[in-house]
């Protein structure tokens, strides 16, 4: 049931540029149907708001090509994102030996392109290239090109003026103000599509960034209530971390009470008063005893269990300030 659940949010939430023919063009911005039938199956969408494929699960169809669904990410890319050359989406170049050279490659999930050694020749990937600047050309300023390089044109069927572009300086996403177009309907959409190219995650908002088949329980830090909020989210690249400890020691001030060590003092099964720490290690609030029954509410020990889960465990529920965060 949980995953059905998934499956017709993913459907609802692909708005689905571009061919060269009217017959591509169509297919291209159709939004993708779920479909009918239990066998469902792992496949690719095309999304015109992000210029991006997709995972998009639906139910299998026993003919493909006639819509906005795709076996594969290659045939989704070559369909319809033809403006990037598929060697770019080919796997990464690896080192074979002594004769190995200095190129680059590019890694479409990063949106980076890596220096490496290796060699050109037979065999060898077609994702090689002589300098990263060339490949940064060729491949990254293509595949991000909505976030690098928005045209007016890709703001032409908005409902509204106002748009937002990434500012690869700032390394964030900004609403326009001078008219021109950003290439980004809304700031989620932007920092979804252009998140890939944010130095510091803990920065960005909590989002997948990409879809995944079986989500599972990560960690996001909210930037407006200062936590590590618990998600069912996927392994993207965003800001999104494999465990709590991870997200509280990469994005929270030292100073934070979640990140400090328990005030229990030395004999913290002694007491009379029954109080509550936080161990980031294993994200669970103990009890300790305490002589006192005073909480300072600074330091890593509460007075009760409810106040430690939702000051070190809260559950992410979304951010009704987003959009006043980022305008």
């Amino acid at each position: 049931m949980q995953k059905n659940i998934l499956w017709i949010f993913v459907a609802a939430a692909f708005g689905v540029c571009c061919g060269k023919d009217s017959q591509e063009e169509d297919v291209c911005l159709k939004e993708p149907e779920f479909g009918e039938g239990r066998d469902v199956v792992r496949g690719w969408s095309y999304n015109s708001h992000l210029d991006k494929c997709y995972v998009f699960y639906h139910a299998k169809k026993e003919k493909y090509g006639d819509d906005n669904i795709f076996l594969s990410e290659s045939a989704c890319n070559k369909k319809c994102r033809q403006n990037v050359p598929q060697k770019c989406y080919a796997r990464l170049a690896t080192s074979s030996g002594p004769l190995d050279l200095p190129l680059a490659t590019y890694d479409p999930n990063a949106g980076r392109c890596l220096r490496t050694r290796a060699a050109i020749g037979q065999g060898q990937t077609p994702n090689v290239f002589n300098s990263v600047r060339s490949c940064e050309r060729e491949c990254r300023d293509k595949d991000l090109r909505l976030c690098l390089n928005a045209t007016e044109k890709d703001c032409a069927e908005m409902e509204t003026s106002t748009s937002y572009r990434y500012n690869l300086v700032k390394q964030t996403c900004e609403r326009t103000t001078d008219g021109s177009c950003g290439g980004f309907r809304t700031a989620e959409e932007c920092f979804r599509r252009c998140g890939v190219l944010v130095d510091d995650k803990c920065t960005l908002p909590i989002q997948n960034i990409t879809t995944c088949e079986n989500p599972t329980k990560r960690y996001g830090y909210n930037n407006v209530t200062k936590q590590c909020e618990e998600l069912l989210g996927c392994a993207d690249g965003g800001n999104s971390f494999k465990n709590a400890k991870d997200c509280w020691k990469s994005c929270a001030p030292p100073t934070h009470r979640c990140r400090m060590k328990p005030d229990t003092g030395s004999y913290r099964w002694l007491g009379f008063f029954t109080r509550y720490y936080f161990d980031i290690e294993e994200n669970v609030c103990h009890t300790a005893r305490k002589k006192s029954s005073g909480v300072s509410g600074t330091t890593n020990l509460f007075k009760s269990a409810k106040d430690c889960r939702e000051i070190c465990k809260p559950i992410y529920k979304g951010n009704p300030e987003y959009r006043k965060t980022w305008d």
